[in-house]
């Protein structure tokens, strides 16, 4: 008895771990402000949009507002093709349904084969959609992480930028923090 009470408990232990780790991991792809995605180079961009970079970078004040343009430009780029993914998953999970729901009503033994094929076809549809919406995701999170890094090069290359903090790196998730 002991034994199942300690195997049932570390289950449980072990299903919440997954689940606050995913619930950790933060929202869905593409719903996080530039600011938290970005929270060191969006207070740079803001200071060099006021027109108050940091004196050292005075003289690359053009270069910086460049580097913080196609930053911006990239993340809501980004942003919009992960949300259209993640739209696109969602209405393709509900037409699947309700073609099931449509073909096989619960009390009729009539059309067995019909539903059977159509619950195959939904199932490999809603996979194909996972799959598209997982890269989708990786890509969004990648790219973000690239375009960090490059952003990231522009300043410290410039005169004055050396010592300047970066963002930290971008955590890549894995699929099980996607939520589905």
């Amino acid at each position: 008895m002991r034994m199942r009470r300690a195997v049932i408990s570390g289950s449980l232990i072990g299903v919440l771990v997954l689940a606050l780790s995913a619930a950790s991991a933060g929202a869905v792809a593409g719903s996080r402000p530039f600011g938290e995605v970005y929270p060191v180079a969006s207070a740079l961009c803001a200071k060099a949009s006021a027109g108050t970079p940091p004196k050292r970078l005075e003289a690359s004040r053009s270069q910086v507002s460049a580097a913080c343009t196609t930053l911006s430009s990239e993340f809501t780029s980004l942003t919009s093709a992960v949300s259209a993914a993640e739209t696109t998953y969602v209405d393709t999970r509900a037409a699947e349904h309700a073609k099931v729901t449509t073909v096989c009503p619960p009390a009729s033994a009539a059309g067995r084969v019909t539903c059977r094929t159509t619950r195959l076809t939904a199932h490999a549809t809603d996979a194909s959609a996972l799959l598209a919406r997982h890269d989708a995701i990786v890509l969004y999170h990648t790219s973000l992480e690239a375009n960090r890094v490059t952003f990231w090069a522009t300043i410290h290359s410039l005169r004055g930028g050396a010592g300047i903090r970066a963002d930290p790196p971008i955590p890549q998730p894995t699929p099980q923090q996607n939520p589905s």
